[in-house]
């Protein structure tokens, strides 16, 4: 029986072209260094109890090439209830809140739109305050599920510690593609190109100080927990 190819990947048809020959950018196609930020942040027991209750956490550069992002939970039962309006977590990123470190000032603790995304020269990125009209959520949703109180997509990943399991997983892709782009275009794009912030006379921007992981309570929990619990957040990423 004879083998039939049917497709050939974005980036192995490119490398397959022979005139011109392309050469693939660092971290977009061709191998890249990656680099991981790690944070923790602790919850306490009414910390999401509150509508738009929020966390940051995990600082990297702006210019990041996300790879992989990753939030766990120490505890299983982050929602003690049974109810299907439990725990929703929206992840997304959110300017630098310091002012040490080479954010602007005019970007500073504001997260970026959605609305400059695939927007080329003619729709530029912006930004709102936290939480404002087309924030990002770029990482999309965590729920807790209903049965159990732990997260939706790694219930029980069987990560060991040294105190238990992490409860949680990969979170990279739960945005929605229609609004952010196919995996490739995510995991291939510095998000300041991403979300296409521009200066005043067009041209892209390649670097605006670092950004944070925000976690915000858009369901809040249906019963709180039993104690307050961490959040452990990785974020793989390179530099093209």
């Amino acid at each position: 029986m004879a083998y039939t190819q049917v497709a050939s990947g974005t980036q192995t048809t490119a490398l397959d072209v022979t005139n011109p020959f392309q050469q693939l950018t660092i971290g977009q196609g061709a191998p890249a260094k990656l680099f991981r930020s790690e944070d923790l942040v602790a919850v306490p027991r009414t910390g999401f109890g509150t509508l738009d209750n929020y966390v940051r956490l995990c600082r990297f550069p702006s210019n990041a090439i996300i790879k992989k992002v990753e939030l766990f939970s120490d505890l299983s039962l982050v929602d003690g209830g049974t109810s299907s309006t439990a725990l929703v977590l929206s992840v997304g990123v959110i300017f630098s809140d310091s002012t040490i470190d080479g954010t602007p000032l005019a970007y500073q603790n504001t997260q970026p739109t959605t609305l400059g995304i695939a927007g080329g020269a003619t729709t530029p990125g912006t930004t709102v305050a936290i939480g404002g009209t087309s924030a990002n959520y770029i990482f999309g949703t965590i729920t807790a599920l209903s049965t159990t109180g732990s997260f939706s997509g790694g219930t029980k990943n069987g990560i060991s510690t040294g105190s238990g399991t992490l409860y949680g997983g990969d979170i990279t892709f739960n945005g929605a593609i229609a609004t952010y782009g196919t995996a490739l275009v995510l995991t291939q794009t510095p998000l300041v190109q991403l979300f296409n912030f521009r200066d005043g006379q067009n041209n892209p921007i390649t670097k605006l100080g670092m950004m944070d992981l925000i976690v915000v309570a858009t369901t809040p929990y249906n019963t709180q927990p039993a104690a307050g619990y961490n959040l452990y957040g990785i974020v793989t990423y390179a530099l093209g």
